[in-house]
């Protein structure tokens, strides 16, 4: 009975987010609920993927999840739960990661790292002279990677995230997989580490952003890092527990300094925001095309927009929509029902 006590507090807070925002909006809004209730979110590196439990406000668990990265194995946690708003469940499980897909990704680099082998993938689709294109498909996103001569190659189902879909699609090409596994084969893998020293990733939300923590047994390795998604900000914990080369905390570091959206948020995670203008373009039709430039970058081929991310494209398109003419980005349609202004 307290267990239904719990779920009905946090999906009465979760009955106003909309489909809009994807799944991965959707999972930061559930645990900003979760967060509210005094509930607990943890995630926990494995090799095949991430094991993710949410607790209720009394420590016991009420769901579990397992997926390809952090995010959506907490979305498939929240689900398991029953936290998530009933009308999404059946279109937010077709987001997530079949059985087979996360031992197909885990086989190329394992323990919930999935950026990457994407990284590794767009480069790897550049140098064909070809392009990797997503788009807002069902309520999450699909990627689709061509070749130089423009033959598609590789394409995801629809997934929870930009790179999600990314990863999965490199999985649905032999080729591609055997290369992108080869690149990986003596890498350092962060995840790795993490599961051989028996940590636990634990998550806090409000406003919009997400606070992540890194526990070994009773030792705090990093406490409440601040960042704009859950990605990120386990990234950033990492940063701070020592676990991350310094290299690359430079190039997180620099792409914070550079970020104007700390300065305008808006009370919704980055991955609501990136979905909704991720929906809009979409929607009218135009074409994303995602690279990596030392930061994830997101472009409109031949209309001049761009836009850089950190970890995921959804980032690089709410720094486009900053950064651009928002008219002439999302062609807002005609306004309607405008009452006495007849043209």
């Amino acid at each position: 009975m307290k267990h239904e006590d719990f779920r009905t507090r946090v999906r009465k807070k979760t009955e106003g987010l909309r489909e809009v925002e994807g799944a991965c909006g959707i999972c930061h809004g559930t645990l900003e609920a979760i967060t509210e209730e005094k509930g607990v979110v943890s995630a926990y590196e494995r090799s095949e993927g991430i094991l993710a439990v949410v607790k209720d406000d009394s420590g016991d668990v009420i769901g579990e999840g397992f997926d390809i990265v952090w995010s959506s194995a907490i979305l498939a946690a929240e689900l398991d739960a029953k936290l998530v708003p009933e009308r999404f469940e059946e279109k937010l499980r077709e987001a997530l990661s079949e059985e087979d897909e996360i031992r197909a990704i885990a086989d190329v680099y394992g323990y919930g790292r999935v950026v990457t082998p994407s990284v590794i993938a767009l480069q790897y689709v550049k140098d064909l002279g070809g392009k990797t294109v997503i788009r807002r498909e069902k309520i999450g996103v699909v990627a689709r990677l061509y070749d130089g001569s423009g033959n598609l190659i590789a394409q995801s189902p629809v997934s929870y995230c930009p790179t999600c879909a990314i990863v999965k699609a490199i999985v649905k090409n032999d080729e591609l997989k055997d290369f992108v596994k080869d690149r990986l084969k003596n890498a350092r893998n962060t995840g790795k580490i993490k599961f051989e020293e028996g940590v636990e990733n634990r998550y806090i939300a409000k406003g919009g952003a997400v606070k992540a923590s890194i526990i070994k047994g009773e030792k705090w390795l990093a406490k409440n890092v601040l960042g704009c998604c859950i990605a990120y900000s386990t990234t950033k914990a990492e940063i701070a527990a020592g676990l991350v080369p310094e290299e690359s905390a430079k190039r997180f570091k620099a792409y914070c300094n550079l970020c104007p959206m700390k300065h305008c948020w808006m009370e919704k995670s980055m991955g609501a925001m990136g979905n909704i203008v991720l929906h809009r373009l979409s929607e009218i039709g135009m074409e994303i095309e995602v690279t990596s430039e030392g930061f994830i970058v997101a472009k409109i081929p031949g209309e001049g927009f761009v836009g850089r991310g950190t970890l995921c494209s959804l980032s690089a398109l709410t720094n486009m929509l900053l950064t651009s003419d928002g008219s002439k980005l999302l062609k807002p349609s005609p306004a309607k029902r405008f009452p006495n202004a007849e043209e």
